[in-house]
């Protein structure tokens, strides 16, 4: 660690560094983008919007499953980065950071893949997990 990376905030120069900083900021940016998008068409996309049925016929607009994708994806993102950034701030090893940054990424992708399985199942139309 230089003598600069002691005066900068341990999220900053831990793995991923200011990469993982300027990726937080953009998916907070696109977040904002998504989730306006997302309200916009539900409250002006008509009536009965929010019951199962006009969700189910939704979910198999591709326009939607874009959208509904990405604010999983980036939600999951930003809001695992944020407890990263939070646990890093501890002043934790380099090695605890290491594992801590593998763990969240283990845990994001399969919550995403999780989440896109569930999506998907209302765009086939085959139920969710096939049921």
């Amino acid at each position: 660690m230089s003598a600069n990376d002691r005066d900068r905030p341990a999220w900053l120069v831990g793995p991923g560094g200011s990469t993982a900083w300027l990726i937080q900021r953009l998916s907070g940016f696109l977040l904002v983008v998504l989730l306006g998008t997302h309200l916009l068409l539900l409250h002006y996309g008509g009536e009965g919007q929010l019951v199962f049925a006009a969700v189910t016929v939704r979910l198999k607009a591709f326009l939607f499953i874009l959208i509904d994708s990405g604010l999983l994806a980036l939600g999951l993102y930003h809001g695992l980065n944020g407890l990263r950034n939070v646990v890093l701030d501890w002043n934790i090893s380099r090695r605890a950071a290491s594992i801590l940054t593998g763990v969240l990424w283990t845990v994001g992708i399969m919550m995403t893949i999780y989440g896109a399985t569930a999506l998907v199942s209302f765009w086939s139309g085959r139920g969710v997990f096939g049921g």
